[in-house]
């Protein structure tokens, strides 16, 4: 399938991050720009909305309106103990500012990022210099998803998303998929089920994926939501998961953007995208955010 390298540039810069993804530019920004005044680790019992308020996030909370960052995570049901699997944190990643206090105590928090024969398709250029740009070095994951002035009680760990270790099968409660899928639904060869088969065996019997991603239209051609635009379709997805053994729980609305018609690649939108009157007025893009379940 030919992709060119202007497309190939642009699909690479929102990975997903995030996927809040995959480290776009849109993502490097608001990763990097998170460090606060150091603080100590947040007490137990701490709750979501109490991490998500904290100081130390001031300079990501822009976006917030944009990713609902509290209504996303509680319609997933993220918990404090958990060991909650986040697919293409990047460096410093923008959820992971959430993540990692929230779990920093309880829990144990877990980074995937896409194999090294994935990402040399996304990028022409593909090197060693490229890893720490994009945080998908999986030695570096205790480096990349640390937020300054939290120390774990447990160490996090890296993998890529094809091959993670046997033994953490069934160690994961939940695995969130931000804006990280349309990469694995491109090209000639997709890893959408090899890595969705990962997935599921690292989950324990009743776990949880929560998914963000661009949508687009049930109606758009295949050809155009078949990932290159940054876009799927909401029935792609699901049928994806259910073929991996998942069952759709639940959909929820919290992220759609009825303004963004998804006829285009979604990076001419912000914050790709900041100087388009026109793109700067439809906000950020229309995104499905879905529950699976792995069955007991």
């Amino acid at each position: 399938m030919k992709k060119s390298l202007f497309l190939s540039v642009l699909v690479l810069l929102l990975a997903a991050c995030s996927s809040e993804t995959g480290v776009p530019a849109d993502e490097t920004q608001a990763n990097t720009a998170t460090a606060g005044t150091a603080q100590e680790i947040p007490p137990a019992g701490t709750s979501l909305a109490d991490v998500i308020a904290d100081q130390r996030r001031n300079e990501s909370r822009a976006r917030d309106k944009w990713r609902h960052p509290l209504e996303t995570l509680s319609f997933i049901g993220v918990e404090p103990d958990m060991t909650i699997v986040e697919v293409l944190p990047g460096n410093g990643g923008w959820y992971t500012q959430i993540l990692g206090p929230f779990t920093a105590e309880q829990g144990r928090l877990i980074g995937l990022t896409y194999p090294q024969s994935l990402w040399s398709q996304m990028f022409s250029d593909w090197g060693e210099h490229r890893y720490e740009q994009f945080g998908a070095d999986v030695t570096q994951f205790g480096r990349y998803l640390s937020v300054e002035g939290v120390e774990r009680a447990r160490p996090i760990v890296g993998y890529t998303i094809d091959a993670i270790p046997d033994e953490e099968n069934g160690q994961a409660d939940a695995v969130l998929f931000i804006r990280a899928m349309h990469h694995l639904f491109r090209f000639e060869e997709p890893l959408i089920d090899t890595a969705l088969s990962e997935v599921f065996d690292v989950l324990a019997p009743g776990g949880v994926v929560g998914v963000v991603q661009h949508r687009a239209p049930e109606e758009a051609d295949a050809e155009f939501a078949n990932g290159n635009n940054g876009y799927l379709k909401q029935s792609d997805v699901i049928a994806a998961f259910e073929r991996a053994g998942f069952v759709l729980e639940e959909t929820s609305e919290v992220n759609a953007n009825p303004n963004d018609p998804a006829d285009g690649p979604v990076w001419r939108l912000p914050p790709s995208t900041t100087d388009n009157p026109e793109t700067m007025n439809i906000g950020e893009s229309d995104r499905m955010t879905l529950r699976f379940r792995k069955p007991m």
